[in-house]
């Protein structure tokens, strides 16, 4: 394990992010709501709640209805047993049906044909955390490198949006994440600033040589009254960091973390694209459901919240547990040649689950936090997360 920069929290490779988080309106689903719909469509979302009634199990009920078609409903109550097909926010089920405008299993194709030349480097890294010191500092026009802060965003111009970009001053080839943010269900003033500051991964971009990247979708969700032009727009981003950091840092991996609505779009459509299939390494599911269907080829990390989950009331261990096996994480854990999952433990003022002693480049958990939907997560929490990822790229 190579030793790392000395700073707040200390981590090994660069990381690329993009999260999705958002807050819940009258007229859309609130934060705690999740569904997606097929892009380039304007199909009604019907929501999903999972809440812990005093006094049994979490049950979960939801489905996507499309313009004037049927509404699916399903998912299995954490009680045991078996639901109906899989819902929009059960997306973590092996060989659940696939409602309209979601991802199926893995390898499920969606518009855009393949990504531009780039992915992850497989080649065990040895040399220093700072890069070839013979080498120049790595430099983008328009944006100097280091930890920024929410009151001085720097962006690029991808398409035609505003894209915040952040990166680790290091010498060419240093080795870097690439880690997405993608929001979930706020106005256009607050995309970045919420999503970021619930999640404070950029406070590692130059300790842990992180590379974070936040888009943000044309209308207040991913993928809703978008006229199709959203995921293009992601193709392009995505292409963007392979073609301007690419041949200069030595990108590890890539890794997506979706929050709420972005949740969503990030299990159903965006983690399952072909075209991402061979750049994305795995996901991070913030108060979203469970892991992705093609999750046999993605790492996944769930993250939810303790009182969203038992509807403003703390919950039993007991219920705990539910909810850690709701997640859908067990049979993807087994593939990837994990143990069972560990029992419950302290991180920070939350609580995590492994499946430890996976197969080389694979990492599964589950987290609960203490609050509510839109809660700012514990730096603890996510410095031991981003850490875990880059224990993957060793």
């Amino acid at each position: 394990m190579s030793r790392f920069r000395s700073c707040t929290i200390a981590l090994t490779a660069t990381v690329f992010v993009v999260v999705l988080f958002g807050c819940g309106s009258a007229s859309a689903p609130s934060l705690g709501d999740a569904a997606v719909i097929a892009p380039g469509t304007d199909a009604a979302i019907s929501t999903e709640t999972s809440t812990i009634p005093a006094t049994g199990g979490v049950q979960s009920t939801g489905g996507v209805q499309s313009s004037g078609g049927a509404q699916s409903t399903g998912g299995a109550p954490l009680t045991g047993g078996t639901g109906g097909s899989t819902s929009i926010m059960d997306s973590g089920a092996v060989d659940g049906s696939t409602t309209a405008g979601g991802a199926g299993g893995a390898g499920a194709t969606q518009s855009g044909g393949t990504g531009a030349a780039g992915g992850n480097s497989t080649t065990p890294y040895t040399g220093p955390e700072d890069g070839d010191p013979s080498k120049p500092m790595v430099s983008i026009d328009g944006v100097q490198c280091g930890v920024p802060t929410l009151f001085s965003l720097q962006t690029v111009k991808i398409t035609n949006r505003d894209v915040v970009v952040a990166y680790p001053c290091a010498h060419e080839g240093a080795p870097v994440t690439f880690f997405l943010f993608l929001h979930g269900t706020v106005n256009e003033p607050m995309k970045v600033t919420f999503t970021m500051n619930a999640w404070p991964i950029h406070n590692l971009v130059d300790s842990h040589n992180i590379i974070v990247v936040a888009p943000k979708a044309i209308g207040t969700q991913w993928g809703n009254g978008d006229d199709g032009q959203d995921l293009p727009h992601l193709y392009e981003v995505v292409d963007w960091v392979y073609q301007t950091f690419g041949t200069k840092f030595n990108i590890r991996s890539m890794w997506a973390q979706g929050g709420s609505w972005g949740a969503m779009y990030l299990s159903l459509v965006f983690a399952c694209d072909a075209r991402f299939e061979g750049r994305l390494r795995g996901v991070q599911v913030v108060v979203g459901g469970g892991c992705p269907r093609c999750s046999d080829r993605l790492s996944c990390v769930v993250a939810q919240e303790e009182l969203e989950k038992g509807g403003g009331s703390p919950v039993s261990d007991e219920q705990k547990e539910q909810l850690s096996s709701a997640a859908m994480i067990d049979s993807y854990a087994t593939m990837h040649g994990c143990d069972p999952k560990t029992p419950m433990a302290s991180l920070g003022n939350a609580k995590i689950w492994d499946w430890p002693n996976c197969d080389p480049g694979w990492e599964h958990a589950y987290i609960l936090g203490p609050g509510n939907h839109a809660d700012a997560w514990d730096p603890e929490v996510v410095l031991r997360t981003t850490e875990d990822i880059k224990a993957t790229e060793q």
